[in-house]
């Protein structure tokens, strides 16, 4: 449409900017003479057409008939042709003033015509010159004595004298030698195509280029568009469609379930909450991870909100910012934490605590642990949900306090487990023996567990954590995600043993909640 648009747009200027030019034209018919007589001594050859149209002479008599000094420049605007068969001559005259136009063909034909009829005359003249002499050649031979020898040659004189006379006689009766068949007329319209055919070509090209970009794009361009660009890729269900929503681009949204909490981003993530819970079918204490193939995709922006929404439905939540390359879940809850200890701290005590002899030099040391050996977490922090099971944390082993190191997000039932400090070595640290124990010990603190990881292409850090969890949701962006970059990180996690739940697509132009929002949220 927008080539369309385009094509449509520059046909108009052009047809604005360019100077329209009118042609009159005129169809001149040359005759040539001929002789009744076989004996005729001379015979007139008149200029081919085009020669004589462009000669010196024709050019001066059409400026002097226009009254126009600069030759050149008018010459420059007529052309001549003619036609094989009949042998016609068309002389057509161009210019951005339709009546001046018509007066250049007019003159130039005119000119035309007085120089074929000069030529004429001039042959007519000639042979008046030549018989004005035979006839003074035919007196002084019969002022002489007649002999046969005189007599003869009177006789030849007088007989070249009969054979001009009607070559003459020939060139008065085959005028005029030149005639207009078709005179100029002033032009009604310009050369070329009119305005609306402009618009109509226009129109045509762009839909032609339109069609040709939308198939070199479907060709080259691998990044998600639509829906069915997902199924094309993997069996998973697509979870939830969010839309791309402008207050959120600029950071005026950070959390929508509590700054917009009617608008089409929060209907949205409590859709993809929905969609999350009827796949798990109430398991107990689920650990989901969330990421996406490559940076910007906005997966810390969805789980933020997943937990927040998932929270506000009455349930028991933890985020782990566990993102240590670059953790940004604290900075869209507003946390102030920077320096403080959390996730990297706990798998480092843990791992500390559980095989002291195999830690690495990188590990050992590494600062001192927020929170001490032996110390349990607070029979207050051991909420459950009403009607739920109490459950069996007999088995538990004495682990490091998570409850201390949790921050309240200002949402009730929402917890944040920020990143912690000496985030270096995120590989090591996740794969290492101190990491089962954290997430053994935090699903005991809530109905659900949210792990913010990196992105999957990006580092081998959420392949790791996803084997640990019970799946990973995965966020796409529409017109960012590439679908190879898609396809490669299901099949990354899949190679470790983590269930793909779903996709959740982020920044759709249009979800299938619009039509369902336009109703449900007028005002």
């Amino acid at each position: 449409m927008i080539s369309v648009i385009v094509a449509v747009a520059a046909a108009l200027a052009y047809s604005k900017l360019h100077t329209p030019v009118y042609q009159s034209t005129s169809l001149i018919q040359t005759n040539a003479p001929s002789s009744t007589s076989s004996q005729s001594a001379t015979q007139v050859t008149l200029p081919d057409p085009v020669q004589a149209l462009g000669s010196t002479a024709v050019q001066l008599q059409a400026a002097k008939l226009l009254k126009d000094p600069d030759v050149a420049a008018v010459a420059s605007q007529v052309t001549g042709t003619v036609d094989p068969t009949t042998g016609a001559l068309t002389i057509t005259a161009s210019d951005s003033n339709p009546k001046r136009a018509e007066a250049i063909a007019s003159a130039y034909s005119q000119a035309y015509l007085d120089n074929i009829q000069s030529v004429v005359s001039a042959e007519s003249a000639k042979i008046t010159t030549q018989l004005a002499q035979l006839e003074n050649q035919i007196s002084a031979l019969e002022a002489k004595p007649a002999t046969g020898l005189i007599t003869a040659e009177i006789t030849s004189l007088e007989s070249t004298v009969a054979a001009l006379e009607t070559e003459q006689q020939d060139l008065t009766l085959g005028e005029p030698y030149a005639t207009i068949l078709v005179a100029p007329v002033v032009p009604g319209a310009p050369t070329g195509l009119s305005k609306s055919k402009l618009i109509l070509i226009g129109a045509l090209a762009g839909l032609l280029v339109g069609c040709g970009i939308a198939l070199a794009r479907d060709q080259f361009d691998t990044r998600l568009r639509t829906t069915p660009d997902i199924a094309s890729v993997t069996e998973a269900p697509i979870l939830a469609e969010l839309p791309d929503d402008h207050e959120v681009r600029s950071g005026k949204v950070a959390i929508a379930m509590l700054q917009a909490p009617q608008s089409l981003m929060a209907e949205s993530v409590r859709e993809l909450r929905t969609s999350l819970r009827v796949i798990l079918d109430d398991t107990p204490f689920p650990i989901l991870v969330v990421t996406s193939p490559e940076p910007g995709d906005g997966k810390t922006f969805v789980t933020a909100n997943l937990a927040a929404s998932w929270a506000m439905s009455g349930g028991k939540v933890i985020v782990v910012s566990a993102d240590f390359r670059r953790p940004r879940l604290e900075e869209i809850f507003g946390l102030e934490v920077a320096g403080q200890p959390g996730l990297s701290n706990l798998i480092r005590a843990n791992w500390k605590n559980s095989d002291p002899d195999h830690l690495p030099d990188t590990i050992r040391g590494g600062g001192s642990p927020a929170i001490q050996p032996g110390e349990r977490r607070s029979p207050s922090n051991d909420r459950q949900a009403p009607g739920r099971p109490r459950r069996d944390t007999s088995a538990v082993p004495d682990l490091p306090s998570i409850s201390s190191l949790l921050v309240d997000s200002g949402i009730w039932g929402l917890q944040v487990l920020p990143a912690g400090t000496q985030l270096e070595n995120p590989s090591e640290l996740f794969g290492s023996p101190g990491m089962q124990p954290v997430l053994d010990q935090i699903q005991l603190l809530a109905d659900v567990v949210l792990l913010d990881t990196p992105p999957v292409l990006a580092v081998p850090d959420t392949a790791i954590l996803g084997s640990l969890a019970r799946g990973a949701v995965i966020v796409a962006s529409e017109g960012h995600t590439d679908r190879g970059d898609l396809e490669r990180t299901i099949r990354r996690l899949e190679n470790t043993h983590c269930r793909v739940l779903g996709i959740a697509i982020n920044r759709v132009k249009r979800t299938s909640t619009d039509s369902y929002q336009s109703y449900a949220y007028k005002q």
